[in-house]
């Protein structure tokens, strides 16, 4: 067994999803793990990690569309249904910033797969994205540890 440690960075293009699968698969064959478990952290807080469809982009707009339902970008309104429109305390960063926060909180910023036969164990109607929830276009970083079998030449 051997453990394998490193980083993949993206640029993103304000909100929005990056496959990332294909960047993922070329970094298991770079590095030659054969079969083991892949442990993929995103190092930020207002953007996710996510698997879901890739076979229809409307997914994608579906899943978009209703976060920005149930995580309003500017106010939101009070649980107990009253009228009452509530503004964000946090937003150093602009509008966008809280909001990007909640909607990490909600979805995740890592997830742990399976690498069969030097690629990863995934469905076929499935990719992994980074969900951007930020307006502007950012810089992000995945850690990516590996723990299997590597290849012998």
């Amino acid at each position: 067994m051997k453990q394998i440690l490193s980083n993949l960075n993206f640029e993103t293009q304000g909100q929005g999803f990056i496959d990332i699968t294909n960047d993922i698969n070329h970094w298991i064959k770079r590095t030659k793990l054969k079969k083991g478990i892949l442990l993929i952290f995103l190092k930020h807080t207002s953007c996710s990690l996510i698997i879901n469809e890739n076979a229809d982009i409307n997914v994608l707009k579906d899943l978009s569309n209703y976060m920005k339902a149930i995580v309003p970008e500017e106010k939101f309104y009070s649980i107990d249904r009253d009228d009452e429109r509530i503004e964000y305390l946090h937003s150093e960063e602009g509008l966008d910033d809280m909001p990007a926060h909640i909607r990490t909180m909600l979805t995740a910023n890592n997830l742990s797969l399976s690498v069969v036969d030097g690629k990863l164990e995934i469905g076929l109607w499935q990719a992994i994205y980074i969900w951007e929830h930020r307006t502007s276009n950012k810089s992000r970083s995945l850690q990516l540890h590996a723990i299997g079998e590597i290849e012998l030449n």
